[in-house]
């Protein structure tokens, strides 16, 4: 008896496990949307810019020599200094062409003393031929002894002039105004026209700046400009900028100065020259620089970061965000790279919210937890 109670009570203590077991199971957590950041577009501005490798060249540059041969007295400037146009740089012994010029001109009272004896003889011979008191013969001497003293006195001018240049060279004088470079010469030393430089001279304000451009790209921009001529437009503009080699911009504006007037054949370039002020002297001869063309002016442009560009078999896209925050793809046609950013030219449009930060982790028509992003990549300021 007592058996079967316990059976009985150990059946109906299974009835709610039994009825437990049998009930349905509750549903998962579905798990919250991803976080993702997003950026605004909004139009900013926006330049078409080319940018080249480039190395600078002084506007003038050159190894100053000497005339003539004499000792050097005088060395009046410093190396590195910046020395003004006509500047005596160097003084040479004037003594002997002193002494030159002074016998060159002793020569020309000479020759101008025998220049007159000679006229009064000729005016004289002149009014006796008529009346035979000198014969013909004579007459001929004293026109060719004129003529002779006259050759002589051209001769002694050019001898006083020779030696007055030769004297001027003894001061040895800045062409422009430059800086000066390092001299291997010093006081006392003989220099003559063969001894090599007495010192260089650089122009460093304005700076030159030679870059390399294909000639299929200038043709194509000469054909443009003559089309825009055509229609009355004005030809379009180029304005140059420098970065230096540590990254900086340089702070002076430039400008086109001119394109070579060949192509080379080995690469098929041609060298276009500009020119920025170097009132500071930052830019020196010789730098590897780079020069960044804006073609035209600035006009408005919408931007994307490249980490938001995505490419599969369809091209380029891109994750949006819809107003339900939901993602969604949108196919993008690109232009320029500028920095860490590429100009977009067809998919998108002002107001679009793009995705930049999380977008491994999401799919199209999912929803998102999505916030305004809060920091991007470092900018670069060059445009390719």
């Amino acid at each position: 008896m007592r058996l079967n109670c316990s059976i009985r009570n150990a059946c109906w203590l299974g009835i709610p496990l039994a009825l437990l077991g049998c009930g349905e199971a509750e549903p998962p957590v579905a798990p919250p949307p991803p976080a993702v950041e997003y950026v605004l577009l909004e139009p900013e501005p926006i330049a078409s810019t080319f940018e080249f490798v480039a190395r600078t060249r002084a506007t003038e540059d050159t190894a100053i020599r000497a005339r003539i041969t004499g000792t050097i007295l005088e060395r009046n400037f410093e190396e590195g200094q910046m020395v003004e146009a006509d500047q005596v740089l160097f003084r040479i012994d004037p003594r002997p062409y002193e002494a030159a010029l002074a016998s060159a001109k002793a020569q020309l009272s000479q020759a101008q003393a025998a220049v007159v004896v000679s006229a009064r003889s000729l005016e004289r011979g002149k009014e006796l031929v008529p009346d035979g008191f000198i014969s013909k013969s004579d007459f001929d001497r004293l026109t060719s002894e004129s003529d002779t003293a006259k050759a002589q006195l051209a001769s002694a001018e050019a001898a006083v002039q020779s030696a007055e240049i030769d004297l001027g060279f003894t001061s040895v004088r800045a062409p422009f105004a430059g800086t000066a470079g390092r001299s291997e010469l010093s006081i006392g030393d003989l220099v003559d026209p063969n001894a090599g430089p007495l010192v260089t001279l650089v122009q460093m304000d304005p700076m030159l700046v030679d870059f390399d451009v294909n000639e299929q790209a200038l043709a194509t921009n000469l054909k443009n400009n003559q089309l825009r001529q055509s229609q009355g437009q004005p030809p379009e503009q180029f304005t140059p900028s420098l970065k230096l080699s540590d990254g900086d911009m340089y702070n002076q504006p430039g400008r086109i100065d001119y394109a070579n007037n060949r192509v080379n054949p080995s690469t098929g370039t041609v060298t276009v020259t500009a020119v920025f002020p170097n009132p500071d002297r930052l830019l020196f001869p010789g730098q590897f620089v780079r020069v960044s063309l804006q073609r035209g002016d600035e006009h408005e442009a919408l931007m994307v970061p490249q980490v938001s560009v995505l490419e599969d078999m369809q091209g380029r896209y891109v994750f949006a965000i819809t107003d339900d925050n939901l993602v969604t793809r949108k196919n993008v046609k690109l232009g320029q790279k500028s920095g860490t950013r590429w100009v977009v030219e067809e998919g998108l449009q002002a107001g679009d919210r793009v995705i930049v930060n999380g977008v491994q982790k999401v799919r199209v028509g999912a929803p998102v937890a999505a916030t305004p992003v809060s920091s991007m990549p470092h900018e670069s300021t060059g445009t390719e």
